[in-house]
C-alpha cells in the first residue's frame, strides 16, 4: 500500500531495465516547469549529475519549436525522482499490471538528467505560445536515484553519442534553404551524383567531389532571402548557374569522369569546400548584377587552379600548406576570382584588399 498522503499523479507504463523499474509517463508541456525546479547550477560540479545549460541553444530550439509548429518532434526526457514513489496497476495480471498511475510524494525531488537545453527551450516557447501548454513529452522516470546513480545515469546515457552529420540534416530537412539545396544537388547536371550526402569528410579515395554541407553553405551564399514560396524558383535559377559555372571548369568534369584520380583532387584549390563558398558568393554578384554572367564565366577557363599558384591563392585560401575556411579567406579569394574577371569589388572586399595589401607589402 501507498503511503503517500499528498503529491502528484502521472498516468504511466511500468518497465524493467537492469533489474529495476522504471516509468514512461505523458507528461503535458505547461507541466514541465513545476516539476523540475532543482536548480544545479547552483552546486559544485562534482555534486552535479548534470552539465551546465548552454544557454545560446535556448532560442535556437525554442525558433525550431515556433518554425514547426504542426510538426515539430522531441524525443524522451529522463529523469530521476529523489523520494517517496508508488504505482497503482489498473490489473494485476497480464498487460493491465503495466499500465496505471504513478504516484510521488509531495517531498520528492525531480532532477532532469537528460534534455534539460529541451526542457528550458520548452518553457521559453510556452512564454511565447501558451497554446501548446496541454501538448505533451514523453518523460522516463528513474526513482530512487541517489547522487552517484544520478551521475552514471547522466554518464551512460551520454557515453555513445553519435551526431547526425550536417550533410544528412541537410537532406532530411525542409526549410527553403534545404529545399533547394536538395533540388540542386539532385537536379543538377554537374551536381547529381558527385555529392556526399551523409559523411562529415569525405575519404581520399571517394568518386563524391563535395559534402552536402558544404553545398548547402555555397547555395545559401547564391541565393539569399528565399522563402517558403520562392525557394523553388531560386532552386532553378540556381541550377542554371552551377551548370554553366561546371560547363567552364574543365578539372570539375575530368573529376566527375573519373579523369582525375580522387587522391589527385587535393592538388587543387578547386574541389574544396571554402571554393565552393566564394563561387555562391561570386555567382550571387553576378546574377544580381551582369546580364552577361554566362560569357564572363567563360574566363575561369583560364584559371591556375593548382594550389601551388601562390599568385592567386598564397595567404587567402591557401595558407602555410592548408586550406583556410573562414570568412576573411572567402572574401580575399572572392576578390582574385573578380580580379581575373575583371570585375570592380565592393566597398567591403576593397577595404580587407587593402588590408591584405599591406600585409603582404609589410613581409
Amino acid at each position: 500500500m501507498s503511503n503517500i498522503v499528498s503529491g502528484l499523479t502521472f498516468p504511466a507504463i511500468r518497465g524493467i531495465q537492469a533489474g529495476t523499474e522504471y516509468y514512461i509517463v505523458m507528461c503535458p508541456l505547461k507541466r514541465l516547469k513545476k516539476i523540475f525546479t532543482f536548480d544545479e547550477t547552483v552546486l559544485s560540479p562534482e555534486n552535479r549529475a548534470q552539465r551546465l545549460l548552454n544557454l545560446n541553444r535556448i532560442p535556437q530550439i525554442s525558433k525550431y519549436i515556433h518554425q514547426n509548429r504542426s510538426d515539430y518532434t522531441f524525443s524522451s526526457l529522463t529523469a530521476c525522482i529523489d523520494g517517496n514513489t508508488f504505482f497503482e496497476p489498473v490489473n494485476a495480471d497480464g498487460h493491465g499490471s503495466k499500465i496505471g498511475n504513478l504516484y510521488v510524494d509531495d517531498d520528492a525531488e525531480f532532477y532532469l538528467t537528460d534534455g534539460q537545453h529541451r526542457s528550458a527551450a520548452i518553457n521559453r516557447a510556452l512564454e511565447e505560445d501558451p497554446t501548446l501548454g496541454d501538448e505533451t513529452i514523453s518523460v522516463v522516470f528513474f526513482v530512487s536515484k541517489d547522487l552517484k546513480q544520478r551521475q552514471k545515469v547522466f554518464r551512460d546515457l551520454n557515453l555513445y553519442p553519435v551526431k547526425t552529420s550536417k550533410s544528412t540534416a541537410v537532406l532530411y530537412g525542409d526549410s527553403p534553404e534545404e529545399l533547394l539545396t536538395n533540388k540542386v544537388a539532385k537536379e543538377s547536371s554537374f551536381f547529381n551524383g558527385v555529392i556526399d550526402f551523409s559523411e562529415n569528410s569525405i575519404s581520399r579515395r571517394s568518386a563524391k567531389l563535395f559534402k552536402h554541407s558544404s553545398l548547402y553553405a555555397a547555395c545559401i551564399e547564391l541565393a539569399k532571402n528565399v522563402d517558403e514560396k520562392n525557394w523553388d524558383a531560386k532552386a532553378m535559377q540556381s541550377i542554371a548557374f552551377w551548370d554553366a559555372l561546371a560547363s567552364n571548369l574543365p578539372l570539375w568534369q575530368q573529376a566527375k569522369t573519373h579523369q582525375i584520380r580522387p587522391q589527385d583532387r587535393a592538388h587543387y584549390v578547386l574541389f574544396t569546400a571554402i571554393l565552393l563558398k566564394c563561387f555562391g558568393i561570386l555567382g550571387r554578384e553576378l546574377l544580381e548584377e551582369h546580364k552577361n554572367w554566362k560569357t564572363l564565366l567563360k574566363k575561369l577557363q583560364d584559371i591556375n587552379w593548382d594550389r601551388t599558384n601562390k599568385a592567386m591563392w598564397d595567404r587567402r585560401c591557401f595558407n602555410n600548406g592548408r586550406i583556410v575556411h573562414n570568412n576573411a579567406a572567402a572574401v580575399l579569394t572572392v576578390n582574385i576570382l573578380k580580379k581575373h574577371l575583371g570585375l570592380a569589388l565592393t566597398a567591403e572586399q576593397q577595404l580587407m584588399e587593402n588590408k591584405f595589401q599591406e600585409a603582404q607589402h609589410d613581409q
